[in-house]
């Protein structure tokens, strides 16, 4: 797959025969959009397939459920042929809706174009799928596979349900665990002090943070895969804090990993997090988390 930056436009591939275009912002490449790319992957040829979407959304919103490595590696998988990453800028978000078709789509010179129902472009979301039907001779709108509920599968729902912390059904709308990529820092060492030393995770991006409480997870260190707790709050038992932070004890890991960048991926919510009455019920407390994460993942 070529990766293919646009700041200027200047670099749009205009010889690319029978090129499919598929547009959006593929936040979170969920179940829908994979059913989106699948469909297009399936109705273009080979060497020919392109997805178009930006590095940001062009919107103001709360969190991402993806940063842009991990949606250049998702769309590598899915088999795409060339991926156009758009670097937005004020310029490209005052872009009106005609004007992104004129000097930005109709110079790709698309045979096909593949979106979404909800796919909204141009300066104040102006353009839409109309549109589109109205400038291109073959336009493709796909509603996303719908849940259980009947309902259209969004990276607003699957936000809203991390932001709840319900981790399992996310992770079926996004047919993958929901994962945060960051560094690991040094924190106040209570863990260490309490014989659960963990790693203090500093997101590489605006992630979508889980609601505060304990969690099974498991940790990719150097390629390989642990399974973890991870607890994201305040510490109110022994020192709270003003803001909440993730942190994770990999399980039967003893290497310092400080500096390292590591993936963290979410299983199940198992609980609150409680202000204990002492230390000692706190470290009881961690010891069954531990003990309930690893039959978890044993019986999963």
């Amino acid at each position: 797959m070529e990766v293919i930056f646009l700041k200027d436009f200047n670099d749009i591939k205009k010889d690319i025969e029978d090129l499919g275009l598929v547009l959006g912002f593929f936040d979170g490449v969920h179940v829908g959009h994979v059913q989106l790319i699948n469909f297009a992957r399936q109705n273009t040829k080979k060497g020919s397939l392109g997805v178009f979407t930006f590095d940001k959304p062009l919107k103001t919103i709360e969190g991402s459920l993806m940063n842009i490595e991990d949606k250049i590696e998702a769309m590598r998988r899915l088999d795409v042929d060339y991926l156009f990453v758009v670097q937005c800028d004020d310029n490209f978000k005052e872009m009106s809706y005609v004007k992104f078709v004129d000097t930005v789509l109709k110079v790709f010179n698309p045979s096909k174009i593949f979106c979404g129902p909800d796919f909204k472009f141009g300066y104040e979301a102006k353009g839409d799928v109309n549109y589109l039907k109205q400038r291109f001779g073959q336009v493709y709108v796909l509603n996303y596979v719908n849940d259980h509920n009947e309902n259209k599968i969004s990276s607003t729902q699957i936000k809203e349900l991390i932001k709840s912390g319900d981790m399992k059904e996310a992770n079926i709308y996004l047919g993958h665990p929901y994962k945060i990529h960051g560094a690991v820092v040094h924190g106040l060492n209570n863990g260490e002090i309490i014989g659960f030393p963990t790693a203090n995770l500093l997101p590489s991006t605006d992630y979508v943070i889980p609601k505060n409480g304990v969690y099974f997870t498991k940790v990719k260190i150097n390629g390989e895969l642990y399974i973890s707790v991870t607890n994201i709050g305040t510490h109110p038992t022994i020192e709270k804090l003003n803001q909440a932070t993730i942190e994770t004890f990999v399980i039967d890991y003893k290497d310092s990993i400080y500096g390292e960048n590591i993936d963290l991926y979410f299983y199940n919510r198992e609980r609150d997090e409680v202000k204990f009455n002492s230390i000692d019920e706190l470290k009881a407390k961690i010891e069954e988390d531990v003990e309930n994460c690893k039959n978890y993942f044993f019986f999963k």
